[in-house]
């Protein structure tokens, strides 16, 4: 296959991930694969379809494979946080994210999603200074990412403590009110 026929496959593939149709592309991925099991691309878009799709152990193999193949790609640990965290393996997840912070700094979502996860974990300290991090870096990321977790996990958790679930409030009517 031309390298260029793969390329739109990819970018196809990803059209599919974006408008959230997981159906195609799972199949697109899936075809990709089996075309190129030795691309870390490949693997990242397959792991993507994966994760769309709420498939959150496929998607943690696909960028397994794709990091066996491009260790040092931080898109890929990233995404592998987000499954981790998915799967309630906050540990690994944050370990994922940590790099990703290292390596890319100014990466807002990332490091939002650290401190998301260090919220999780109950570790209330380093949580608050990742999420000051994000929010200097992006505001209007870190408040989005910030309020989806907290409408859909602090909120309504019964396992995340009261004082968890005071400081995100805090944090979030603090940046509604500096915007």
């Amino acid at each position: 296959m031309t390298d260029e026929l793969e390329d739109g496959m990819i970018a196809r593939t990803e059209e599919f991930t974006e408008e959230k149709k997981p159906d195609q592309a799972l199949e697109g991925a899936k075809e990709l694969a089996r075309i190129d099991p030795k691309d870390a691309i490949v693997w990242f878009v397959k792991g993507k379809a994966h994760y769309i799709d709420a498939q959150f152990d496929d998607a943690l193999s696909c960028f397994s494979k794709a990091a066996e193949i491009e260790r040092e790609k931080p898109e890929i640990w990233h995404m592998m946080g987000y499954c981790l965290i998915s799967l309630n393996r906050l540990a690994e997840a944050e370990q994922a994210l940590e790099y990703v912070k290292a390596s890319q700094p100014t990466n807002a979502e990332a490091v939002c999603a650290l401190g998301i996860c260090q919220v999780m974990q109950n570790k209330n300290e380093e949580a608050k200074r990742n999420i000051d991090i994000a929010v200097s870096i992006d505001k209007s990321t870190s408040s989005a990412m910030l309020d989806h977790f907290n409408d859909k996990f602090f909120s309504v958790s019964k396992e995340v403590e009261q004082k968890t679930k005071v400081m995100i409030e805090r944090i979030l009517e603090t940046l509604k009110l500096v915007r």
